[in-house]
């Protein structure tokens, strides 16, 4: 008998076990997923996320503006070696790689954004911690 597991119901309860074992057996916490940038989509406040965050090496330093970063999001993207620009932030965010508070005006480092725009736009990387 085939099933579609795309629309399987038990499929969470499996990708909940799946994440379970991966992090040696601590329950991960569901967090509000969070609509990608330009989506005209509306966020969905019901809508848990179970995927883990993103791995993101710093590769190397082009120029002093510029990392090359490499990004690697479990079924969304990855970028071996994606450049991202240092720029005033332009909002408040939280910054992927540490997870401290970036407020409007701080220095960031953000993926440059070409045609068309990456999956990770919108993310951000404090300058300090790419300098460091």
């Amino acid at each position: 008998m085939h099933r579609d597991l795309a629309n399987d119901p038990t499929r969470a309860g499996w990708l909940r076990t799946v994440s379970w074992l991966r992090n040696g057996g601590v329950p991960d916490t569901p967090h509000p997923a969070s609509p990608q940038p330009g989506s005209t989509r509306p966020h969905d406040s019901t809508s848990l996320t179970l995927r883990p965050p993103p791995t993101i090496h710093i590769l190397d330093r082009p120029t002093p503006r510029t990392a090359a970063i490499s990004w690697s999001d479990a079924g969304a993207c990855h970028y071996g070696y994606q450049i991202w620009d240092m720029v005033p932030s332009k909002r408040d965010g939280i910054c992927v790689l540490t997870g401290s508070t970036i407020r409007t005006g701080d220095l960031i480092y953000t993926p440059r954004v070409d045609e068309p725009s990456p999956i990770n736009a919108g993310e951000m990387i404090a300058a300090a911690f790419v300098d460091a």
